[in-house]
Order: C-alpha cells, then structure tokens, then sequence
C-alpha cells in the first residue's frame, strides 16, 4: 500500500477524497486505519480503500498520514516506532522534533491545511526534517496539491501561517456576515443578502487571482462615486486595522497553544 492514514476523520478524510479525484492515488493504494466503525464503513463504502485494523498492518505501508487529534499521539506513537516510512502530520502543535523522538523516525514532514481541504481549495504550509528525500518531498507536495496549494516553510512560521490561513475563513465569514447585515439594512431581504454577500466574495477572489488587491480597489472606485465613499466607512471605522490586528492575535494565540 502506498499510503496509511492513521485517523481518518474530517481531514484526514478530505485528503484521502482529494488524493482520489485527483488520480495521484487509487482506492487500492490507500488503507485507513481508523477506531470508530461507523466512520470506517462509511470510507471503505464510498470510496472502496481498505481498512486495517491490526496496527501491525501498518509496516506495509509505504507513507503514514498521521491525522489524529495533538494528545492521542503519544498514544499512536508506538505502534509507529522504529519503522523506515514516510510520517506525514496534521496534528497542530506537534513539531517536527517531537514527532521524530517520539516515533524513532527522521522522515517526518509536517503539513497544515485549511478548511479549505474540504472543497479542494486549501492553503497548506508544509516544513520537514533535512533526512526526507526529494521522493517523499514531492509526494506529500502532490498530495496536499490534491486540496489546493501547498506553500513550502520553515516550521517558525507555521504559527503565523495560522494566524493568516488557518484562521482566515472565519475573519472573511464574519466579513461576509457583516455586508449581508448592510444589505439588509438598505432595503433587501435576509436571503437575498446573504446571497449577494457570497457572490461578491466569491467574485473577488478570482479577481484578485489576476490582479493586486490594489489595483482591484482602483478598478472599482471611480472619482467621487458610490464605491470610495463605501471604502472610506471601512478606513473611518477602522477595519483595515481590525484585519490586521486579528491576524496578530491569531497568531499570538497560536504560539501559546503550542507551549501547552
């Protein structure tokens, strides 16, 4: 086999779907090794991977994806121990070092995606230790690409990485939220709002895929109009500032939980 995931859960699973519709892998090439039955089934029904439950089984496998929760890991760890596999992490927190002593193992590579795995649009940060070869570095890139974009870096930066990526969705939702809130107030029904709210966000990122978020500004204002009075509210109230400063705290934050 040439890929175990050890916790296929939500993310996990979202990686196992991309690796799939992408064509990099296929069903008999992966195997899950996961606890809960009903999660289980559900994988080997819909997509037809097999599933392994003797922990021996996963010395057969070229490549782990490791995609348990932080705190059960020393638990994992053992069963991982000694072997010369490829270890690729999800978990947040957990760095390169502690994977590494913990399974005996100096090909670990560290990866940390985005809700955006979900919908194959994440931004993915991936670090690793110096023994991973260019094989293992490009498998994990391919199958993080499988999800959207990988972003290769130094595990320093994984924290602020957090702080912009990891955390991003929610500032853009609660953005999202608020233009819909003005919506409604000049006049539109909720739903229509919340629609109208999508659909520019929506738009405005494919634009600003061929153009600066600048220059997409100068697009939109012209002299006097409708657009520079909307854009000085936002810079009277302060929003460019409350980004900023969300993206800090999100980080600091993230720097904290990584001491625990």
């Amino acid at each position: 086999m040439k890929l175990a995931i050890v916790g296929a859960g939500k993310m996990g699973g979202s990686v196992m779907e991309g690796a799939l519709a992408a064509g990099m892998l296929t069903a008999q090439e992966i195997a899950i090794f996961e606890p809960y039955d009903v999660r289980a089934e559900q994988l080997v029904r819909d997509f037809g991977v097999t599933r392994i439950t003797d922990p021996a089984q996963l010395a057969d496998a070229e490549r782990i994806l490791i995609s348990v929760k932080p705190q059960m890991f020393a638990d994992v760890a053992p069963l991982l121990k000694g072997k010369d596999q490829l270890l690729i992490s999800l978990m947040a927190g957990v760095p390169l070092s502690r994977i590494s002593e913990l399974s005996d193992n100096q090909r670990v590579v560290r990866v940390m995606p985005n809700l955006g795995a979900s919908v194959a649009a994440s931004a993915t940060a991936l670090c690793k230790l110096d023994a991973v070869d260019e094989a293992d570095l490009s498998f994990s890139t391919q199958l993080f690409e499988a999800v959207g974009t990988v972003y290769p870096m130094k595990e320093g930066l994984l924290d602020a990485f957090t702080g912009i990526a990891g955390s991003g969705p929610s500032f853009v939702a609660v953005i999202a939220e608020a233009l819909a809130d003005g919506a409604v107030k000049v006049g539109f029904a909720r739903d229509v709002a919340t629609d109208l709210s999508r659909q520019v966000l929506l738009a405005s990122a494919k634009l600003l895929e061929s153009r600066s978020p600048e220059q997409l500004k100068g697009e939109v204002c012209s002299a006097g109009g409708t657009s520079i009075a909307g854009v000085a509210a936002l810079e009277k109230n302060g929003v460019r500032h409350a980004c900023i400063d969300a993206v800090e705290q999100a980080t600091n934050r993230a720097v904290e939980l990584s001491k625990l």
